[in-house]
Formats: structure tokens, sequence, C-alpha cells
């Protein structure tokens, strides 16, 4: 019978053998520092000054002073000794300044890596996983975090008409998918039941563009909680929602545009003196009394530029109130406002046009006589002329104008009394100051 055991090199108690204790503790003292090995270091040469009890080292391959002569070993500080153990294949080690376990095999030691996790037939966390669910975790929060930078989840399918896709379930029923499902455009779906679905909004994976039951269906569509579309109600569209009856209850909350072009001409009264004028269309409603209890209406003039509301309370509709503006009002050389048409400003060395030009070209033919031309008629309607008058009221200028095939001949004069006022010789108009002149619109 051999006096060691094969594998730690345990003695063994021999028969008849005095003082066993002393054979068996030192058995035990081995298996102290053997199981469960944990050194100090590994590829260590040189012993420390003061080893401490139950020290354990790795010895490198050229170990010198108390450690010379064995390299590779295992040197344990035992009283006040060194012993020495050679490792065998399949020993672990860890190593305490690192918490890296070692395992010894071909004659040297080795960080024992991660176990290969590769081609895994499935992985269940805290749960079962199945064919359909290879990895399956069932956990209060699942956490994907970086590696010192970004971090991506990928979903990749073989083909366009295959899917990849998050689905939401409730009591494994679905009730919302996003992602690429049968095609490449990107889309949103919601059930209520898990089994008719609604598609909320999809992305043309060519252009981007937004399509779905979220957004309006149409440049007249009012659907409470819709997102709206650029060109529904008007909004970036070249027309908007197009009005034939400005009465009509169920334009509140649009955007939208009348124009000439139009082959009906809207019901309701017009804002604007044309009928056949382009004008945009803003309708609201308030929240009293239900939908179409109080509306208003805001238009914009284009071809006569101008500002006008009305409101809608008691089952109808109020007068259209116009804005007074820069665009329909004009301050006369007195500084009165009056309501306009296109008005020219004459002066004594040019002219200035309205808000909407007419293209008027001027000339001073001579003192106190002036030409525009390019022009329509004086209005037909209201007044025509007005001139500058003092701080009394009394007119600087007398003013008379001839008209003739688009040309208006002005010509001013002194004021003189004859039976009642009437021009006397040429006189300029006065510096800083100016005639106002309102055409007939066209």
């Amino acid at each position: 019978m051999p006096d060691t055991s094969e594998r730690l090199s345990l003695p063994y108690l021999m028969p008849a053998q005095a003082q066993k204790h002393v054979t068996h503790n030192e058995a035990l003292q081995r298996l102290d520092l053997l199981v469960q090995l944990a050194v100090e270091g590994f590829e260590a040469d040189t012993p420390p000054a003061l080893p401490q009890a139950g020290e354990v080292h790795a010895l490198g391959d050229a170990p010198i002073e108390a450690w010379a002569g064995h390299p590779g070993e295992l040197a344990a500080w035992v009283g006040e000794t060194w012993q020495f153990t050679a490792p065998q294949d399949g020993w672990v080690a860890l190593d305490k300044s690192t918490g890296i376990l070692h395992r010894w095999g071909a004659g040297a030691w080795a960080e024992v890596s991660a176990p290969d996790l590769a081609n895994l037939p499935g992985l269940g966390v805290n749960t079962d996983h199945d064919s359909g669910n290879r990895l399956s975790v069932s956990s209060p929060a699942s956490l994907f975090t970086h590696e010192g930078a970004g971090h991506q989840l990928k979903l990749n399918k073989a083909s366009a008409a295959d899917t990849a896709s998050l689905l939401f379930q409730t009591d494994w029923s679905g009730r919302a998918e996003m992602g690429t499902a049968g095609q490449d455009d990107f889309a949103i779906k919601v059930s209520a039941d898990g089994s008719s679905w609604t598609t909320a909004l999809a992305f043309d994976a060519a252009s981007g563009i937004a399509s779905g039951a979220a957004l309006t269906q149409g440049v007249d569509d009012a659907t409470v909680g819709r997102l709206l579309r650029v060109g529904d109600f008007g909004i970036g569209a070249d027309a908007g929602p197009l009005v034939t009856d400005l009465d009509a209850h169920d334009l509140s909350g649009s955007f939208s545009s009348y124009g000439g072009a139009h082959a009906q001409a809207p019901v309701g009264a017009n804002p604007f003196p044309a009928l056949n004028e382009v004008f945009g269309l803003l309708c609201g409603n308030s929240t009293l009394g239900g939908r179409s209890a109080y509306l208003w209406q805001i238009a914009v003039g284009i071809d006569t530029p101008g500002l006008a509301f009305r409101v809608r309370a008691t089952g109808a509709w109020g007068a259209w109130q116009p804005l007074w503006s820069g665009a329909n009002t004009t301050v006369d050389a007195n500084g009165f406002i009056k309501e306009a048409s296109p008005i020219v400003r004459l002066f004594r060395d040019g002219r200035e046009e309205p808000a909407v030009p007419l293209g008027a070209g001027f000339e001073r033919v001579g003192l106190g006589h002036y030409r525009l031309s390019n022009v329509p008629p004086l209005a037909s309607r209201g007044w025509q002329i007005e001139a500058p008058q003092d701080a009394n009221g009394n007119r600087l200028v007398h003013v008379a104008c001839s008209y003739d095939a688009g040309t208006l001949d002005i010509r001013t004069r002194e004021v003189i009394w004859q039976d009642g006022w009437a021009g006397g010789a040429p006189r300029d108009i006065p510096e800083g100051r100016w005639v106002d002149l309102r055409f007939d619109m066209d």
C-alpha cells in the first residue's frame, strides 16, 4: 500500500504507527490549502519578505531564493516554512487579486473562459422556452445598455414579404404592433380585440410620406382627434376645400378658399364686393352649445386685399363686418380716414401707388399741370378728389380733371371766388401735401 494518496499526496496512517495524530493533521493541513484553492498571484518568482500563514503562490518558470528549484509548483507557507505541491491537470485556482479563475493543464495555468453559449436550442430566464420563443424572459423589466457608446436592438427579416415587428399583447392577445409587416413600409397598428386591426400610421419606405387612420382623410375631414395633413383644410394646398356654400354648418375648424374659377358662385353673403373675387376663408366654432351653435368665419381678400368676419348665433349668421385697414381706407391730405378703392396720391413731383398698384405713369406737363397714364376712370360712386386744405378748412388748390382713354389730365390752380370757388392762375401742389385721386375698381 502506498504511503500517500494519488491526487493530493495526503499521508496515510500506517498499521501500528505511533503518533498517528501527526500524520492525520498533516493530511488535514494539505486539504486546507488545496481544496477551494485560492492563490495570491500567478507567475510568482520571488518569495514575500513577511509571508502570512496560509499564503499560497503559483510559481513561475524561474523562482528564486526559498522557491528556487520549484518552477510551476504551488508554494504554501505553513508554520515557519514553505511547502511545495505540484499541481495536477484539472486543478482550478482563484486569483485573489483579480477574481479570475485559472485551470492547470499542459504544464501551465490558463484563465477559465466563459462557457460557450453558441447554438443553444433555447434559453428561458425564470420561465420555459419553446420552439417559437427560443428566448423567453419572465421579469418585471429587461435592460439592454451600451458598452461605452450607443446600443442598437436589431430585428432582421429574410425578405420584404416577411415580418419584423414589436407586438404588444394583453393576456396573450395582440393590442398594438409596430414594424414592417408583410412589406418594407413602417406601420403602427392597433386592435381592440386582437383580431380586427387598424393601421393608425404608416410611412412609405421610399418617400417617408405618412398615411393611416390617425390622419385626416381628405380636405373636408373634421374628425376630432385626427392629425391634420398638409393640404387638408387648405393648409399647404393649392386651393384647399372649395367652398360653394358660405352658410354651411360643417365648415367649422377648417381653412378653406373660394376662387373665381368655381363653376358655382357661393351661397350666402359675399364679404367682398365682386362675387367672383378670390378670397381665403377660416372657419371655427365655440365649444359652447354643441358643434354648430356658435360659429365664426374670417375672410381674407386676395384680389381685393381686406379682412372681414362674421359670427353665427341663435341659428342665424350675422352680417359681415369689414375691418378697416390700409387696404380699404386712406388718410387724405388733411388727415382724415376715408373709404378707399384704388387711390393714387398725386404730389407736385411724382405719385404714390395704392396697396394694389395700378401701374400708373406720371408726367409733370407744366406749372400746375400733371398727367397720369394707364389708369381707370375716377370712381363712379362716392368721392373722387380730395384737395389739401389749410387750418381753417380752405382748399389750398383748385383741382380739375379730365379723362380720355386711360389718361387722366389734372390741373391745379389758385382758389378764387367767382360766385363760388373756382380756379385762378396755375399753381403747383404745395410742398409736402398731395391730392387724393380715387379710381374705379377694376
